[in-house]
């Protein structure tokens, strides 16, 4: 897994790489009702909104899952509870006693 990773992000990071490289030129941003204006290289503007829209899909995909997250924790701590009821044992040495074995 580790060398799929390698693989993959190796390869996107240069062309992340060419690609900033060669899209240097400047840009003109304005955010049209505010007077403010400033001046990026095309690549900047371009990695910004890609990093955005990431951002909100991880965050997207985050939510849909809540449930499921919801469901493990809920499954792990019954397990758990399970599991601590399966150790105490059921006959104690008093009831032993009673019945007639030491």
């Amino acid at each position: 897994m580790r060398f799929l990773y390698w693989i993959i992000s190796i390869p996107l990071a240069v062309l992340i790489a060419v690609f900033a490289v060669s899209n240097r030129a400047l840009v003109t941003i304005s955010l049209w009702p505010l007077p403010f204006e400033i001046d990026l290289p095309l690549f900047l503007p371009i990695m910004i909104a890609l990093l955005i829209g990431l951002g909100i899909g991880f965050a997207f995909e985050w939510l849909l899952q809540g449930k499921h997250r919801r469901a493990a924790r809920r499954m792990d701590s019954e397990l758990k509870r399970i599991k601590t009821d399966d150790t105490t044992p059921s006959t104690s040495n008093n009831d032993q006693k009673a019945i007639g074995q030491s």
